[in-house]
């Protein structure tokens, strides 16, 4: 492991992908911890529960999670499978992205039972989204 901090945010989710000791597992999620999230909403419309398969290990692991750009360490890995190919998000982007899609289930059966009038509020109804 380099000791240097000089180090690219690309390079350090290499090392952070090839590490093979805790030590520098850690040290690759420290420094690239210091780096600003630039975070992919753009395939949100794709977060069905059904694409996703969330896996849960007995080892702490460490990644980055692609739709938050943040780096993490968790027991808890998830595999989404998109139309740009398969990507790897963590547990906390898969309860927003299935809770996102309960919301909208829910919001349409309201509907229909006549509980939210059509065109209620703040565009939460969906109406005017087609």
């Amino acid at each position: 492991m380099v000791k240097s901090t000089s180090l690219t945010k690309q390079e350090l989710t290499d090392v952070l992908k090839s590490a093979k000791t805790s030590k520098e597992r850690n040290r690759a999620v420290k420094l690239l911890k210091q780096f600003d999230p630039i975070p992919r909403y753009e395939m949100d419309d794709e977060g069905q529960k059904t694409k996703m398969q969330p896996k849960k290990y007995d080892y702490l692991l460490g990644y980055m999670c692609w739709r938050c750009d943040k780096v993490k360490q968790s027991n808890y890995k998830v595999f989404w499978n998109t139309s740009r190919g398969a990507k790897v998000i963590c547990h906390g982007c898969y309860n927003q992205l299935t809770e996102r899609e309960e919301i909208v289930q829910m919001r349409t059966a309201n509907q229909k039972a006549g509980i939210i009038p059509k065109g209620f509020g703040l565009g939460l109804t969906g109406v005017g989204d087609s």
